[in-house]
């Protein structure tokens, strides 16, 4: 298989994760809309509540915030106070403290998914369930890994990204040290 073949496959499955993670976005938002709005509606207005409308709304409002959290990363779209626009002006410097973010990131998510992963293994060994409705609490804490698991994928390719640019950028500037 050539490099180009792979890139090819790799931004197939990046689009495709990309088109399921937005639907996923939007049904999950608009599900737990539709949950909150029909709770508040039954309780107060009917005063007649829906047993166990609170757990489904937080099982999806947690796989919401993950899969959310994926895509932010996919992105570069965190919530950040970047610094180094203000201080670099060559997007070289620029895109080497933006590699060394995303190291960190990077090694923040692997802490993440190891400890994620062995609070996964412990509830689902446990076979806990929810106080409500009895559904097994891996349901809802899996996200956690799945979360993590996108989020490790996506900091590497920043990280590729950034790593090129930062390399880009000082060959331009050798070239112009030349020119």
């Amino acid at each position: 298989m050539t490099w180009n073949r792979f890139k090819k496959i790799c931004a197939d499955i990046d689009a495709l994760l990309d088109k399921i993670g937005t639907i996923l976005i939007f049904l999950g938002g608009s599900l737990f809309t539709l949950a909150v709005f029909t709770q508040v509606m039954l309780r107060y207005v009917f005063k007649a509540p829906l047993f166990g409308i609170e757990e489904f709304a937080v099982l999806i409002a947690i796989w919401v915030y993950f899969i959310g959290a994926a895509y932010a990363t996919k992105l570069d779209s965190h919530i950040q106070g970047d610094l180094a626009e203000r201080l670099f002006r060559e997007v070289r410097h620029k895109a080497v403290v933006k590699t060394i973010t995303w190291c960190l990131s990077l090694g923040a998510c692997l802490l993440f998914i190891y400890h994620g992963s062995k609070y996964c293994i412990w509830v689902y060994a446990a076979g806990e369930k929810t106080p409500g409705l009895w559904w097994p609490r891996i349901y809802s804490i899996s996200s956690i890994f799945f979360g993590a698991v996108f989020m490790i994928i996506y900091s590497t390719a920043n990280i590729v990204k950034y790593l090129a640019e930062a390399v880009k950028g000082s060959n331009r500037d050798q070239n112009n040290e030349r020119g």
